[in-house]
């Protein structure tokens, strides 16, 4: 890197930035399903020349018998990149053979440098942190809204075999004392399914407050156990109601995930890497 291009950087110095290009491809190659590859950072490649070229980036992969190989120009510039940038770079592609070419900046490209990029086959790119004017008209950011429902059990009726109908012989009413932690609900095996918080845990809200709802939990050939008898039964039916005991929010934050974005300048296309490794690319809004 040059004194000059040394002014020209202001956001990270050469080598960081030339890191932040490597990890960000090998995110983006992963995700892509490419095997048996290597991405290196700071190597020298000898062209036909006999010179020996310093390539920022550089990979290379078979696949059906034939090598692909890629390197990557970074330029951690504050300015637009020149069209004789780009044309130090064709040199080198031309000089070792079979080499495709990336340029990678952060701020962008002259018109001059499009036009010869675009010509000669050179891939131009925007790669760095995402910017607030990158996500117009895509989704940025998600809000949720979470209302958290708190259940209240305003009648709780056993529906009794018909053999604990008999032998309670039409009596209506029963005192069922029991805590709301403590096993209420038995399996014919004798072994303990549910108490009577689980049982309102069990009870459909739909994600709306209500009042006077009913519903039935089917217990076929189990008993309910209290502290004053065994009692057999087929279902339990409740009256109950919800309402709103607290609101919560959260927020995905497409900014806060991005670890960078990646812009195709001729195509003005993007693809979002995410700290967790994820690519993406953000669906538009319109």
């Amino acid at each position: 890197m040059s004194d000059n291009d040394a002014d020209e950087s202001s956001v990270a110095k050469g080598t960081e930035y030339e890191q932040l290009v490597k990890g960000v491809y090998e995110t983006l190659l992963k995700a892509e399903g490419v095997e048996n590859i290597t991405v290196q950072h700071d190597i020298s490649l000898e062209g036909k020349s006999g010179c020996e070229h310093q390539i920022d980036i550089y990979w290379e992969f078979k696949f059906a018998g034939q090598t692909y190989k890629t390197a990557i120009e970074c330029k951690a510039f504050n300015k637009n990149v020149s069209i004789g940038r780009i044309r130090d770079f064709y040199g080198v592609l031309t000089d070792v053979p079979n080499l495709n070419g990336i340029f990678a900046t952060q701020v962008g490209y002259q018109s001059g440098a499009k036009t010869y990029a675009a010509h000669y086959g050179i891939s131009l790119k925007e790669v760095r942190p995402p910017k607030q004017h990158d996500w117009e008209g895509r989704i940025k950011d998600i809000h949720f809204e979470f209302n958290i429902l708190e259940i209240n059990i305003e009648e709780f009726v056993p529906l009794f075999s018909e053999s604990m109908k008999q032998k309670l012989n039409g009596q209506q009413s029963l005192e069922l004392g029991f805590g709301i932690h403590d096993p209420l609900i038995f399996d014919p095996n004798g072994n303990p399914v549910a108490t009577y918080e689980n049982l309102r845990g069990k009870l459909p809200t739909d994600g709306i407050p209500f009042s006077g709802r009913e519903h039935t939990l089917a217990f076929p050939g189990h008993t309910i156990r209290t502290s004053a008898d065994n009692f057999s039964i087929e279902a339990v039916k409740v009256r109950y109601s919800a309402h709103v005991a607290a609101t919560d929010m959260l927020k995905i934050s497409g900014e806060e995930l991005a670890k960078a974005i990646i812009k195709d300048v001729l195509t003005d296309s993007y693809t979002f890497v995410s700290k967790d490794g994820t690519v993406r690319q953000p669906r538009s809004t319109l």
